[in-house]
């Protein structure tokens, strides 16, 4: 089937994003991209509750207080007997259990749909789809029968948005089949490793390869920084959250810092270090930086809010000459990264932990996989004194990206 066959222009497209409040990164981002991946659609947005309208007004909001509800009548349907007696007990003093929700945000999806009346020719995507989505969408679908809408549901993390793994199988358990026997459900997710992940684990048929461009367009001629640098310029970039790996910076700084020592590379080596303020405060990942000389003649760091305006993040990343990212390989060994997008798409050299996924964007001469802190900070200055290296191969790192894009699996695929 055709994309001109399954997606009729000038259908109805509703995006669902429980993410998209008021931070700004890739859930903002996605919904620009999938604006130009569907650009004939009449766009439609679900937010979460508190979302400020950054990327255009919402046809709903979805409720903190209603998904609770449709967890506890998860448990008293599906869980342990001590949990449905608790369920019970609540039910009895906070309301009758019959009036929670089905499913967290179901109903809501199905009354945007019956409001801007969608039919079946018409599409819902779920671009961070978690085990909240699935119970949603199957909701949803049992209830709009042949009438619901397509639906495309998009995994980025094994978890699922749950980090208890018996209760996670358990969830799936009660949804996977009639997720497998739909005809209105097709899933993907952005790397091959959790598309196999999710096929091995749960039996799901998942399409891998699912990307939207985040700060930088890989379809676009490679943009230049605006200003031009007398230093070599390191980014640590993006939120120091848990699974990044942006607590090892300070050792792996230290470890280059001995190796600059006497030498002389034509260029000091800036190292750019992005956190929010209690990042850089007593304690933070950041706080080794306070006392950093920003102007040393050998290595120089330089500490930027992570509040930066999308215009403004870009223009930091295209100032880059390495990208360093070394994540956790037991969170990102499975789900992509945003970074990893950008760097290749800026046609950046990338310093990586080994064993992260995306392999099929790293694997082009672009990028040195490294293990130890010591093995970062040499890759570093192997980079820094050979940039020309790589630089085919960050040309062939892209085309790949853009290759891919082109023929984007959600408009192609079977």
């Amino acid at each position: 089937m055709s994309a001109e066959q399954r997606y009729p222009k000038s259908s109805k497209l509703l995006v669902v994003e429980p993410k998209l409040i008021r931070n700004r990164g890739h859930h903002h981002t996605q919904i620009a991209a999938l604006k130009a991946l569907f650009p004939d659609h009449q766009l439609h947005l679900i937010a979460g509750e508190g979302y400020d309208g950054f990327v255009g007004e919402a046809a709903a909001t979805l409720s903190a207080a209603e998904l609770a509800k449709a967890k506890l009548r998860w448990r008293f349907r599906h869980g342990s007997l001590r949990q449905k007696v608790d369920v019970f007990l609540r039910s009895v003093f906070r309301g009758n259990i019959a009036f929670y929700p089905s499913s967290p945000f179901g109903r809501t999806i199905e009354q945007v749909c019956e409001r801007f009346e969608f039919n079946a020719d018409d599409m819902v995507i779920v671009p961070s789809a978690n085990l909240d989505a699935l119970e949603s969408i199957a909701d949803l679908v049992s209830k709009l029968g042949e009438e619901s809408p397509q639906i495309i549901m998009r995994f980025l993390d094994p978890t699922l948005g749950d980090p208890k793994g018996r209760r996670r199988v358990r969830r799936m358990n009660v949804l996977q089949e009639g997720i497998r026997t739909s005809s209105k459900i097709r899933l993907f997710s952005e790397t091959y490793e959790l598309a196999d992940y999710m096929r091995n684990q749960f039996g799901l048929s998942v399409t891998s390869g699912f990307y939207l461009t985040c700060s930088v367009n890989p379809l676009e001629p490679t943009p230049k920084a605006l200003d031009r640098y007398d230093t070599f310029r390191v980014g640590f970039l993006g939120a120091s959250r848990p699974g990044k790996g942006y607590e090892r910076a300070e050792a792996i700084i230290q470890e280059l810092s001995s190796m600059l020592a006497g030498r002389c590379l034509g260029l000091p080596v800036e190292i750019l270090l992005q956190g929010a303020d209690e990042d850089y405060a007593d304690g933070g990942v950041y706080a080794f930086a306070k006392n950093s000389p920003s102007k040393a003649e050998n290595l120089r760091i330089t500490c930027i809010s992570n509040r930066l305006e999308p215009v403004d993040f870009e223009e930091l990343f295209l100032s880059t000459d390495v990208i360093v990212l070394p994540y956790d390989i037991s969170i990102y060994g499975l789900q992509g990264s945003g970074l990893v997008q950008d760097a290749v798409a800026a046609q950046k050299i990338i310093v990586h932990s080994k064993g992260i996924s995306m392999q099929d964007f790293l694997s082009h001469g672009n990028a040195c996989a490294v293990v130890s802190n010591r093995e970062f900070s040499e890759a570093i200055l192997e980079v820094a004194i050979n940039q020309s290296k790589y630089k085919n191969g960050c040309i062939a790192a892209k085309s790949y990206f853009r290759d891919l894009l082109i023929n984007h699996p959600l408009l192609y695929s079977s």
